[in-house]
């Protein structure tokens, strides 16, 4: 029997290719999205979830509260991490953990170390799968620890690492080192994942590169984990480091901590994620990008079963004899049922093989859009929840889609199939509740394509306040570096200005609190030098730049951001006195246009500039023209090889940063405009269909109008009536649910955005009518120019 239901299943698919390879890559496709959308689900839902023991571990955090805003932090003070492993007895494992800005050397090539200074418990701690060696080097601060892709970068493979020595330079200094272990690369779900590889040293070896750090700083801050194999006594340890607040917020009047918490490892990235916790480790991704995924991929399944169910029924009303043949060689209408619904099935099961086969297309189209937030890859073997999830989606979209046409078409009496006396049904509530939700989804998959591309235009023209376009940034170590690389850069005739700074916008900024009677606010606070605000491109709307060299302009003097004058009320803010970190007097000597401190990522801070004279200069800001830009930052890359011979250079363009917004809303566009077409098409598909059924169940009727003199217009209007109000009721309700859904996914991604309007909503309409007119034009007109003869000689 079930011989004998394959071959009808696959007779009858090959009597209607067209609608079998539209629905089976259609699906196919709607299968790899689904895909994606379980491996990013799971790559969330998993995080971190390698190490054995993440439920006894914790982080421990601060909270800060200012102006009754509370905000968290992922990291404490140096001395505390020492303090709470000698003095905390619930507590059985402790390491710090921090980031180095150390660079490798072997031989004459520079390499990006991408390492961290840890504890001897932190291999102890996590779980770290060592292929040579192990962690006992971390005891030895001339001994590194580097996963395999670091060895693979630094000597070619793996294999050849153990036992090398390399070069650490950090500033002007630089010591020989040793391999002592060479471990697996982490997964990319997890919080010490580093995509260049990563590499490990002794704690005590951070003291070398920070040779001005003392062991009771409590001004230099790192990650802090401990274990606690009791977790009952977690409430106990977390109550014991409140006794500290008192020894940080003595020396820290920048850093006043509220309290420190415990955050357990299992929960640390998520919660990095939803609060916007500020720490060094590698949080969660974005979670619009997963329930984006998630949401869309359900859309176009949906859309794909609802065009199959159809599809189905279409192709049900060509073979009611045969139904009815069956019938009265005595089939039950549980046999007819079980064989639609088998061949549907069928169907879907051939969409499931050709989705896995795209998976892996989409999957790396994936990892791209994403960037650096998300990396997942197909290997079913060592994710075999994959297989049970496809098996759970060849149900589901087979039952779905079959069900109804089954028991629809088996439902028919043999005597009026055979008589033909049966009158198909057309199109009824069921059917047209489907394709208005197919093109409800279709349009929003096609309002957030174009909804994306608008943004992109916009932010991409967007004015932050400064010259983010023609300004590189490099990181020095003291003047005698800014001078000999600025003597280097001046005579290059692109560069327009070069300027030093402590830090500046975009690089390392700090945050301070700022008083003004009985008002205050938290403020970002940069320090920079000579001609800053022109190399910039910092407008200033009201009194005067810094004085060269100028003493006082450095002990009191301070330019705001329009923002900071609003934020205290201030009509006149020049001359205004204000109190830094409750004990500097400073004194408002100029204005500048607001700047967007965080990109258009986040809410705009006011901001403050202070003055600094050339010896404490880390940074070289040079501008250029736009257009000069990336010949600007060659030579300068040039240049800096060649006065920094055993340093990586470390310019940055800022308008990477910006481009990075323009790389993600083109993403998402394509992304979305990808499924936006597939979504059209699916639907248009399940359109024909329904239309060429109702066509043929009014044959009779329109051969009696064209001979009443109904002109082909007249009929063309009359069979699509009802579909064009399926398509207006589509559209309204696809505006609602885009409306809604693009302005949550861009807010959830930026502060500053576009969001639809209503030109996207003209363009993502009328191009679902076009893709609707072109799809049924041709049956419908082809029908009405018929012969009425004919048609009544066929009834």
């Amino acid at each position: 029997m079930l011989k004998s239901y394959l071959l009808i299943a696959i007779r009858g698919m090959m009597k209607n290719k067209l609608f079998v390879i539209i629905n089976v890559f259609g699906m196919g496709i709607a299968v790899a999205s689904c895909i994606v959308a379980f491996l990013a689900h799971q790559y969330d839902s998993t995080f971190d979830d390698i190490h054995s023991n993440g439920a006894k571990i914790f982080r421990v955090g601060a909270v800060r509260q200012f102006e009754n805003t509370l905000t968290r932090y992922g990291y404490a003070a140096f001395p505390l991490g020492e303090i709470v492993d000698k003095t905390f007895q619930d507590v059985d494992k402790v390491t710090r953990y921090a980031s180095s800005q150390s660079n490798f050397k072997r031989a004459d090539e520079l390499f990006e170390s991408q390492l961290s200074y840890v504890d001897p418990a932190f291999f102890e701690m996590f779980t770290w799968e060592f292929i040579e060696g192990n962690s006992s080097g971390l005891t030895d601060k001339t001994s590194v620890m580097i996963s395999e892709l670091m060895a693979a970068r630094l000597f070619g493979t793996p294999d050849n690492a153990m036992g090398k020595t390399i070069t650490q330079v950090y500033g002007t200094d630089k010591k020989e080192v040793k391999v002592s272990g060479v471990f697996r690369e982490p997964p990319p779900n997890s919080s010490f994942y580093k995509k260049a590889g990563a590499a490990y040293m002794s704690f005590e070896s951070y003291k070398d590169e920070q040779p001005g750090m003392l062991d009771d700083d409590w001004k230099q801050t790192c990650s802090l984990f401990v274990q606690i194999n009791n977790t009952s006594r977690v409430d106990k340890v977390q109550q014991q480091l409140q006794q500290y607040v008192a020894n940080n917020n003595k020396v820290r009047d920048d850093f006043q901590v509220e309290e420190f918490t415990l955050d357990p490892l299992t929960t640390m990235a998520h919660r990095d994620r939803a609060e916007d916790i500020r720490s060094t480790t590698w949080e969660a991704p974005p979670i619009s990008a997963i329930s984006g995924a998630v949401v869309m991929a359900t859309l176009i399944l949906l859309i794909a079963c609802f065009n199959l169910t159809n599809t189905a029924i279409a192709i049900s009303s060509r073979r009611l004899k045969e139904i009815g043949i069956r019938k009265v060689m005595g089939s039950r209408r549980t046999q007819l049922v079980f064989q639609f619904i088998g061949e549907t099935t069928f169907i879907c099961f051939l969409s499931l093989l050709v989705g896995v086969g795209l998976a892996d297309s989409l999957i790396a189209g994936w990892n791209i859009i994403s960037g650096n937030n998300i990396y997942i890859g197909a290997n079913y073997v060592e994710a075999p929840s994959v297989f049970l999830f496809l098996g759970g989606i060849l149900v589901f979209t087979g039952v779905l889609a079959g069900s109804y046409p089954a028991l629809y078409v088996s439902k028919f009496q043999p005597v009026s199939i055979l008589k033909g006396k049966l009158r198909f049904g057309g199109t009824n509530y069921f059917t047209r509740v489907l394709l208005a939700l197919q093109f409800a989804f279709s349009l929003i998959a096609v309002v957030n394509a174009i909804a994306f591309m608008q943004n992109a235009r916009y932010q991409e023209n967007y004015d932050l306040g400064f010259n983010i376009r023609g300004s590189v940034i490099a990181s020095v170590n003291n003047q005698s570096e800014f001078d000999t690389y600025h003597n280097a850069l001046r005579s290059n005739p692109q560069i327009l200005a070069i300027a030093g700074a402590q830090n500046g916008i975009f690089s390392s900024p700090e945050h301070g609190p700022v008083k003004h009677d009985s008002k205050q606010a938290e403020v970002v606070v940069i320090h920079v030098g000579e001609n800053y605000l022109n190399a910039m491109g910092l407008e200033l709307i009201e009194g005067r730049d810094f004085i060269k060299d100028s003493g006082t302009d450095e002990k009191e003097s301070v330019i705001i951001t329009q923002k900071m004058a609003n934020v205290f009320g201030w009509q006149q803010p020049v001359g205004k006195e204000i109190i830094w970190k409750d004990t500097v007097k400073l004194f408002v000597i100029g204005v500048v246009k607001d700047v967007y401190t965080a990109g258009l990522w986040r809410e705009m801070e006011p901001m403050i500039v202070r003055y600094v004279l050339p010896d404490k200069y880390k940074q070289v800001v040079v501008s250029a023209s736009a257009s000069n830009i990336l010949s600007v930052n060659q030579y300068m890359a040039d240049e800096w090889n060649k006065v920094f011979q055993n340093r990586l250079y470390t310019g940055h363009m800022l308008a990477s940063d910006l481009q990075r917004v323009v790389d993600l809303n083109h993403s998402a566009m394509y992304t979305y405009a990808f499924l936006g077409a597939i979504a059209l098409l699916l639907s248009a598909t399940g359109l024909f269909a329904l239309v060429s059924l109702n066509v043929i169940r009014r044959m009779k009727e329109i051969g009696v109008r064209k001979i009443l003199g109904a002109s082909v217009s007249n009929i063309t209007w009359i069979v699509n009536t009802e579909f064009v109000i399926i398509l207006v009721a589509a559209c309204g309700l696809g505006s609602w649910a885009s409306y809604s859904i693009s302005n949550m996914i861009i807010s959830s991604i930026w502060k500053y955005y576009q969001g639809v309007n209503p030109i996207t909503f003209v363009i993502s309409i009328g191009l679902l009518f076009t893709i609707s007119f072109l799809a049924i034009g041709y049956k419908v007109f082809s029908v009405a120019s018929m012969n009425p003869a004919n048609t009544l000689n066929d009834e």
